[in-house]
């Protein structure tokens, strides 16, 4: 199976062609628009993306070819994720990539530091209390549509530490972890994060739909009290 991701972040696209291996997974051809995301939920904006390149692609025939293998072979794939902290009310949510309200370069960074600023005096794990989520949906030509959610438990971070990963990575750290995810190897990352989780419960429902050819995908490993 081929996936077509509606995105154009590098970071998504590598880790989904980690969780969803051995099926391919391409980058988003250029010239489509994807819609803005709204604040409903994580699954109608990954609902909202997958099915505006599904529609782009079917309409015009340089973007299928960019597709480059007949679209009934061809899944177009869209997330939504972010963090959710109890103590915030389960905030940012869908508002995370938005949170500080920058853009640019140094959106994460301000993000994770408004969210800091807002736990000043939450002390503990416990009073910290977040989890990343992960909703992704899975839109056919025929505009049929899989959807899976996966979820990631941890604490917030008193500070941020070290220089991996992106977003809220500096500031999260997993159930059974002492190191943000930030400090953690890629691979081990890949294999334990909500997009795993959520890729994983994503191609189980394909496999149980018939959709796809029966060959062994690769298991991302659960970590902490992660469920999709």
């Amino acid at each position: 199976m081929r996936f077509v991701l509606a995105s154009g972040n590098r970071h998504k696209l590598a880790e989904f062609r980690a969780v969803l291996a051995p099926h391919t997974v391409i980058a988003m051809p250029p010239g489509v628009e994807l819609p803005p995301e709204g604040t409903e939920s994580f699954a109608a904006n990954a609902r909202a993306k997958a099915r505006a390149l599904a529609a782009a692609v079917a309409a015009d025939p340089a973007l299928s070819a960019a597709v480059g293998t007949p679209l009934d072979d061809v899944l177009f794939l869209a997330d939504d994720s972010g963090l959710e902290v109890e103590a915030l009310g389960w905030a940012p949510g869908v508002t995370s990539a938005r949170y500080a309200g920058v853009d640019g370069p140094g959106a994460d960074k301000a993000n994770y530091e408004r969210l800091l600023g807002e736990l000043a005096g939450f002390a503990g794990p416990l009073a910290r209390r977040a989890r990343f989520v992960c909703t992704v949906v899975a839109v056919t030509p025929r505009m049929e549509e899989y959807e899976a959610t996966g979820y990631w438990w941890g604490a917030i971070a008193e500070a941020p530490r070290g220089e991996g990963g992106f977003g809220y990575d500096p500031v999260f750290v997993p159930d059974g972890s002492d190191l943000t995810v930030a400090e953690w190897p890629q691979e081990q990352k890949d294999q334990a994060s909500h997009r795993a989780l959520a890729g994983t419960a994503l191609l189980e429902r394909l496999r149980r739909e018939g959709l796809l050819d029966g060959r062994e995908e690769h298991t991302p490993q659960r970590a902490g009290h992660g469920e999709a």
